[in-house]
């Protein structure tokens, strides 16, 4: 992924629209690359301030690139539960197909 591509998905990442690939590329672009970091860090801040003074909440938390960091974090472990998901979804699906073609070979034995 080029610094463009990764700035014009900024706003989606905060919003939470990335596809999955396109959030695990993202967030690889961004660990690899300052710039860009500094741009989400950016936005992120940005978005946060307005959604805390909207809210007008007395236990703001002020703290926004540690509000970052875990959204990171939290992102990353959604990407490995997903992959995970769909690791475990694709075994039981070849386990399935063998299971079927084991017992459709023990049928056509059993007739012939």
């Amino acid at each position: 992924m080029n610094c463009q591509t990764a700035e014009g998905m900024v706003s989606r990442y905060i919003e939470h629209t990335l596809s999955l690939d396109e959030e695990e590329e993202f967030l690889d672009h961004v660990e690899s690359c300052s710039s860009c970091y500094d741009e989400l860090e950016t936005y992120f801040i940005v978005h946060r301030a307005m959604q805390q003074l909207d809210e007008e909440n007395e236990d703001s938390v002020l703290d926004f690139r540690e509000l970052l960091e875990e959204d990171i974090r939290r992102s990353k472990r959604y990407i490995l539960r997903r992959k995970f998901r769909r690791a475990v979804t694709g075994l039981g699906f070849c386990g399935l197909i063998a299971g079927l073609g084991g017992f459709l070979i023990y049928v056509i034995i059993q007739i012939v």
